[in-house]
């Protein structure tokens, strides 16, 4: 199976690669030039319809991670929220729209889970949850969450959204070092989720959360059983990190 996969150089797609390479052949699209002329890298945006078209071309899955880059969930500033609206909501909408053009059967759109931090605070969060969306990114992502519903529910295509924590390289020891939100979610732990996404039966719009296992975890993760059939092979206290603020803004 060929799976386009958006985003492909960003923090969380150079870091799932190595396990979705085993189960797929992958087509990768970035803004950004291919890493060691690798062939199945296309240097595309995600507002060019017609690169867009092109890159689908055959494909029969799409994992959608691409964002607006430079700069964290958290981060403010006028421009970079303009960016935001223009590659995290439009450019989710021309996707989806070439993707139904092009007849692709499932798209995995990657949400955040800063979607709904605004429950994060008061206890228990369904894996579900109805979006309270934190800050300027998160509300560009709850918009692209409503995208992909629009396609699952008019245009009948698989569609599965995913609100993730921030991905943490186990393999890394200066990551380890670092204070952890208990939030975060170990690379093998995601891209199990990835793979399960675009392989499992799929009869409705589903979304799920998928974080990291831990003592502190308050995101429940019953929807990611459920439709995925996942769980954490791994237990953050069990690594030994000491813990960050799960909702701490950074500067």
């Amino acid at each position: 199976m060929l799976v386009l996969v958006t985003g492909a150089t960003g923090e969380v797609g150079r870091g799932i690669l190595p396990w979705l390479q085993e189960r797929f052949a992958l087509r990768l699209l970035s803004l950004d030039s291919p890493p060691d002329g690798d062939p199945r890298c296309i240097q595309a945006d995600l507002l060019d319809w017609d690169a867009l078209a092109a890159a689908l071309r055959g494909v029969a899955s799409v994992l959608h991670l691409a964002i607006a880059p430079g700069h964290t969930g958290t981060y403010e500033n006028d421009a970079f929220n303009d960016l935001r609206f223009d590659v995290n909501v439009k450019g989710t909408f021309h996707l989806f729209e070439a993707a139904r053009r092009a007849k692709v059967r499932r798209v995995v759109y990657v949400s955040s889970l800063m979607v709904v931090w605004g429950h994060g605070k008061v206890g228990p969060v369904p894996g579900d949850a109805p979006p309270r969306p934190v800050g300027t990114y998160a509300l560009t992502k709850m918009l692209a969450e409503q995208i992909a519903r629009h396609y699952a529910e008019n245009h009948h295509m698989e569609v599965l959204t995913l609100r993730i924590a921030a991905p943490l390289d186990i393999n890394d020891p200066e990551r380890l070092r670092q204070p952890v939100r208990p939030q975060q979610v170990p690379l093998p732990d995601l891209a199990q989720a990835f793979v399960r996404a675009l392989t499992v039966p799929l009869q409705r719009y589903e979304v799920v959360t998928i974080v990291g296992e831990s003592s502190r975890r308050v995101w429940d993760l019953g929807p990611a059983r459920r439709v995925l059939g996942y769980e954490p092979r791994y237990r953050l206290d069990d690594l030994g990190v000491t813990w960050a603020d799960p909702f701490a803004v950074e500067p």
